[in-house]
């Protein structure tokens, strides 16, 4: 079995080698600068422009995603459709090569290899809110993403701790030394579209909002959520409009939506006078099915004006399932702790599904993470709740195949960073290291929902492909 993570759905093998030139051709310009940076980072030697080596060629018939690679004594040939099939081939050429000590030629088995992903939502998702992240290390994570062929960065950039994003329309918002600029997010964003990767923003409210109060409390409220204010959600909206215009080639915008204390709209004066003006009976309602009616009213809005942006929307699980028939229903849930509504009846109310399972897809460092089988042992159809109230606490849940589920994520929290190192920057570099373990699992478990192998078959050819991309990072681009 080759090294190859993850793994192809076709694949024939010849006990042969090759030794090809050093040289690339072709369309498909994005793949071939990526080809030619990693393969200069890895094995040290640059790629020339030329024939006899790898060829790119166009090919309408492959999947979005997919690709179609084949390996010969006259040369390598690799067939995409687009851009992101084009990437996952070379990613899988890369991995081909078997070190030679001759540094302009490369050397590979005989083969022909036709693959596609299973899921189209291949994500990972960082915590910057909670503890800064340095630029070059979302780099990094990009690089990760792409070379493991996870296509969603995910970037949680708001929470009680700080507001790291930049804002025209409310500057005060960004928090002052933990706070990218526009410029920074824009070669960010650059670097990620070269690499096919695309980046999901998030502005977790309408709680995890401290942020907002501290800095526009007259407009905001100060109660620890998000007022429902004419003033505060034409605020928001603005906000919003901002985030989707600085991540214009992002498809989807994620509004969190998750653990917000929303029994505080029911005694906030600015929130129900805006429900009174649209014909409301607040005064009237059970305080706890109003909580779950504004909830879903915030939620609904920020959906509404990220759809007229252009953009999908994207929420946490969070409201209940009460509510759902006020949720747009092209909106993406990430289904994490199945208790604030399950995934069956999020299932059954017809949303999109996102398995974010808190349990083994969940790293908060150092204090919380699942061994490398627990998360291999991982599908997208599966959840391990934590919550002590989740219905599935101890039993899990399992549901059965549906295209609703479009994929997984990993996610890293965090929490405990800033608690357990006294360097943030030492803590962030754990979580990094513990994220791109697991990566690949998350990997393999998207790309290939049944299992193409056992965790020691697995754990196989994980070893020589991580050390790779170990060899890629030690000779990254130094990022200021």
């Amino acid at each position: 079995m080759l090294h190859i993570l993850p793994y192809p759905k076709k694949l024939t093998v010849d006990e042969t080698t090759v030794n090809l030139p050093l040289r690339i051709n072709g369309v498909f310009s994005s793949a071939a600068d990526t080809f030619c940076d990693f393969y200069h980072r890895i094995y040290g030697s640059s790629v020339a422009n030329g024939v006899g080596g790898l060829t790119l060629i166009h090919d309408d018939t492959l999947p979005l995603e997919g690709y179609r690679l084949t390996v010969t004594s006259s040369g390598a040939t690799l067939y995409a459709s687009s851009e992101s099939g084009a990437q996952n081939g070379a990613i899988t050429l890369l991995q081909l090569i078997v070190p030679s000590s001759a540094d302009d030629i490369m050397k590979l088995p005989v083969c022909e290899i036709e693959d596609t992903p299973d899921c189209s939502w291949r994500g990972i998702m960082v915590d910057l809110a909670r503890d800064f992240h340095k630029l070059p290390v979302l780099y990094d994570y990009i690089d990760l993403c792409r070379f493991y062929k996870i296509r969603y960065l995910h970037l949680h950039f708001t929470d009680d701790q700080s507001y790291t994003l930049p804002s025209r329309a409310y500057p005060k918002l960004s928090t002052p030394g933990r706070n990218y600029t526009e410029e920074e997010l824009r070669g960010l964003v650059s670097y990620a579209i070269s690499r096919g990767v695309e980046i999901i923003p998030e502005i977790d409210v309408p709680g995890h909002c401290t942020s907002f109060a501290e800095a526009y409390g007259d407009i905001f409220g100060r109660d620890g959520i998000i007022s429902q204010s004419e003033a505060s959600m034409e605020a928001m909206e603005t906000i919003f409009e901002e985030l989707c215009t600085l991540f214009s080639d992002s498809e989807y915008i994620h509004m969190g939506g998750d653990e917000a204390a929303i029994e505080k709209w029911t005694q906030d004066e600015g929130t129900l006078s805006a429900f009174r003006a649209r014909g409301v009976d607040v005064d009237g309602m059970d305080k706890q099915a109003l909580s779950e009616y504004l909830y879903a009213a915030f939620i609904a809005r920020i959906c509404e004006k990220i759809t007229a942006c252009g953009k999908t929307p994207v929420v946490w699980e969070g409201f209940h399932e009460s509510v759902n028939h006020m949720i747009p229903q092209n909106t993406v849930v990430m289904s994490w702790e199945n208790f604030y509504q399950t995934t069956p009846s999020l299932q059954k109310a017809g949303f999109r599904l996102i398995n974010c399972s808190w349990a083994p897809m969940y790293v908060v460092t150092p204090a919380a993470y699942w061994p490398m089988n627990e998360v291999y042992d991982w599908s997208i159809y599966k959840w391990r709740p934590v919550h002590p109230e989740s219905p599935y606490l101890h039993t899990g849940l399992e549901i059965q195949p549906t295209k609703q589920v479009e994929g997984g994520q990993l996610l890293a929290w965090g929490d405990h960073i800033p608690k357990r190192y006294e360097d943030i920057d030492e803590g962030v570099q754990a979580e990094f290291d513990l994220m791109a373990e697991r990566a690949a699992a998350l990997s393999e478990n998207t790309w290939n929902v049944e299992k193409i192998s056992n965790f020691e078959a697995f754990s196989m050819r994980h070893q020589p492909v991580a050390l790779l991309f170990t060899a890629l990072l030690e000779h990254r681009e130094v990022r200021a």
